[in-house]
């Protein structure tokens, strides 16, 4: 029972988390993957089609048809549904009955120690695997049917492929719909990515950006993230919102942002676009920098808090969707000397500290907060503001 038990709840990552052969073949994916992050790990990805399947002997053909990314040099791959998983969701017998002659597949691999692979035909991802240098020869071993990678993507075969070829060919945004709110996520370079159990390379989404991917809609519009480490933000002006994540600004009393993409941020905001400042770190000597802010303000080195004050000026940062409350939030190095003009919404109390205010520029404006996002625990705390703040935003454009 203990056995079954532990078995039941064992969640480790398949080829994604199989970078350094550390991980078991048969185990279930830990968190929801991008499928940027899914492009990445790969070192091929194939689209196919269906061959042939033999039921009774639990098997199916796929006909490479492109390679998109990488050289796999396969003509076919031969797969073996028998030596799968038998539990709930997953069965050779299931596994076989999904799959049709002339269904179009892909398959992402990864060809490191052996073949590690996900493929996907409508509506359902599954791990294979192969040996080293067996990849085009033997059968490729079933694992399972794995339902946790629907959170990466769920739909058409067809569909899902338009999507890859245009990620692959550097397009953002893919999946936006014509009434989609496109938010670029500055994040990464100072923040470490989530947590897993064993090492990803291709792990890159923090904490932070995965709260802020959490956030699906407001109202009627959909919201769709695309994070980016490259202080360039090369696709700004393709943005609706820009949130600059917790220590992009400065660290450690650096500042990170070149000149000229100070000049781009403040062009965006004055032409309509609204940026959100998640925290800055300064210190003593040296306070974080404001050259993609048209006013003056100063970064500071405060004390961690967890309290805060509301002034009178009205807003629903506080209160829609979520009730935020003082002491249920973390801040650490906060903001002074705001201009008259700014929107001072909370400060910490006893200090004329800022946590968090709204500077008009141009046709548009900046949302500045104080919020510490390094860790986990941090983002837990700040979540729900977060998802206040993107909401206001978001009914603002």
């Amino acid at each position: 029972m203990l056995i079954n038990l532990r078995l039941r709840y064992l969640f480790v990552l398949t080829f994604l988390m199989i970078t350094l052969g550390t991980s078991p073949a048969f185990s279930f994916i830990e968190r929801e993957y991008t499928i940027r992050e899914v492009l990445d790990a790969c070192t091929n990805i194939v689209f196919g089609e269906i061959k042939s399947v033999n039921p009774r002997r639990l098997q199916a053909v796929v006909s490479v048809k492109d390679n998109v990314k990488g050289e796999s040099n396969l003509n076919e791959i031969k797969m073996n549904f028998a030596t799968g998983q038998y539990k709930q969701g997953t069965s050779p017998q299931k596994m076989v009955r999904l799959v049709k002659k002339g269904m179009p597949i892909i398959v992402f691999y990864r060809d490191h120690y052996g073949i590690d692979s996900m493929c996907f035909i409508d509506n359902t991802w599954f791990q294979m695997r192969a040996y080293r240098g067996t990849s085009g020869k033997s059968w490729w071993s079933f694992t399972h049917i794995d339902p946790m990678m629907d959170r990466t993507f769920t739909g058409k075969t067809i569909e899902f492929q338009k999507i890859v070829r245009d990620m692959l060919a550097g397009k953002m945004w893919v999946t936006a719909g014509e009434n989609s709110v496109k938010i670029l996520v500055l994040s990464g370079n100072s923040t470490p990515p989530t947590w897993s159990q064993s090492h990803v390379y291709t792990n890159t989404m923090t904490y932070e950006y995965q709260a802020l991917r959490n956030i699906k809609n407001v109202g009627k519009r959909d919201t769709v993230f695309e994070s980016t480490k490259n202080r360039k933000l090369k696709f700004l002006n393709d943005a609706d919102i820009l949130w600059i994540g917790y220590e992009e600004i400065s660290s450690f009393g650096r500042q990170l942002l070149p000149k000229d993409t100070e000049n781009k941020i403040k062009k965006f905001v004055n032409a309509g676009g609204i940026v959100i400042v998640s925290g800055q770190d300064s210190t003593d000597k040296r306070p974080c920098g404001i050259g993609w802010l048209h006013g003056e303000l100063t970064g500071v080195e405060s004390t961690p808090n967890r309290n805060f004050v509301l002034t009178n000026v009205q807003s629903t940062i506080f209160s829609s969707p979520n009730k935020v409350k003082s002491g249920t939030i973390y801040v650490d190095d906060a903001w002074v000397d705001w201009e008259k003009t700014d929107k001072v919404l909370a400060t910490i109390p006893n200090s004329n500290e800022l946590v968090v205010g709204i500077r008009e520029y141009g046709k548009g404006f900046y949302i500045i907060t104080s919020l510490c996002n390094y860790k986990k625990q941090d983002v837990s705390l700040n979540k729900d503001l977060m998802e206040n703040i993107i909401h206001y935003a978001v009914n603002k454009l």
